[in-house]
């Protein structure tokens, strides 16, 4: 549904300021002369992806996705409860061909997300991390052989979504082995797309309003699953991340049909760190993220 441009930026500001001032306030009641524990990780993806966007083409197009991604994950503490913060940015590049071969799409964007979450620890060794998240995707889809609608913008912020991440610690002798599988469900956010019939062109024609390019939607429009599996293998000097990804998004926004789904293979690495806030407490105890 289109909303008045006014009226969709201040649900906005309202739903941002009440999921970030909820961080805030459990990162301020937590001790500030802990020490803040952190991991960062970063690597490779290569897979599969399908997609079909028909502000383009009628076809459906499938080739190799391979993308850059990195996420920093800490830990804050609010009296006996733990949170965790997780950002995650991925930008990918994929060519693609429809069955035929007769034309060729490519498609370039970058999905930045914020997580938060709270530690429901099952066990010593098992952490159910249940959370929100907000971010956004930013990219574009070229189709060289249209003459005139070569190009469709990828542009969605997503103001709230729901965030799942159970994590397993198995400690061996020597080593501490995390296993973690990752679900976001998108529930609600804006799109900017223009009507099958239009062309970004018109954004700059008086007779058109600014505010039907943008769209206020649901999961009932638009439904956004994606899936992580990881598992962190440390080694003598570095530790090992291997996992798989699969996301999926469907949507049928301004009469354009808009389907993708985007199955990776991951490769990266990681490494702990400690982030020192207010006077350092000796006789902390350093520990790694979950431990």
């Amino acid at each position: 549904m289109n909303f008045n441009f006014c009226e969709m930026r201040r649900l906005s500001f309202v739903i941002s300021f009440i999921f970030f001032f909820s961080t805030t306030l459990h990162a301020e009641t937590s001790d500030s002369a802990s020490v803040r524990l952190g991991n960062r990780a970063f690597g490779l993806g290569l897979g599969r992806e399908t997609h079909h966007v028909s502000y383009l083409s009628p076809l459906l197009y499938s080739g190799t996705t391979f993308e850059f991604w990195n996420e920093t994950i800490k830990h804050q503490k609010a009296g006996k409860c733990d949170f965790y913060s997780l950002v995650n940015n991925r930008v990918s590049m994929s060519n693609m061909m429809p069955t035929n071969e007769s034309t060729e799409m490519s498609s370039y964007y970058d999905v930045f997300e914020y997580h938060y979450f709270y530690d429901w620890r099952l066990s010593p060794k098992f952490h159910m991390l249940c959370g929100a998240y907000a971010g956004f995707e930013l990219g574009a889809d070229l189709l060289f052989s249209n003459s005139n609608n070569p190009v469709y913008i990828r542009a969605d912020l997503s103001l709230l979504g729901l965030s799942f991440r159970p994590t397993l610690c198995v400690r061996t002798k020597r080593r501490l082995i995390k296993i973690s599988d990752q679900l976001d469900l998108r529930l609600a956010g804006v799109v900017f797309s223009p009507t099958y019939t239009q062309l970004y062109y018109d954004l700059t024609l008086p007779e058109y309003e600014k505010s039907d390019f943008f769209d206020f939607n649901s999961f009932s429009e638009k439904v956004r699953f994606s899936n992580k599996l990881m598992v962190e293998l440390p080694l003598r000097r570095t530790t090992l991340r291997l996992g798989m990804l699969v996301d999926r998004s469907k949507s049928m926004i301004n009469m354009i049909d808009n389907r993708t789904t985007n199955v990776q293979a991951l490769l990266g690495w990681s490494y702990d760190y400690y982030n020192l806030r207010g006077r350092l407490n000796r006789d902390s105890r350093f520990t790694t993220v979950f431990e």
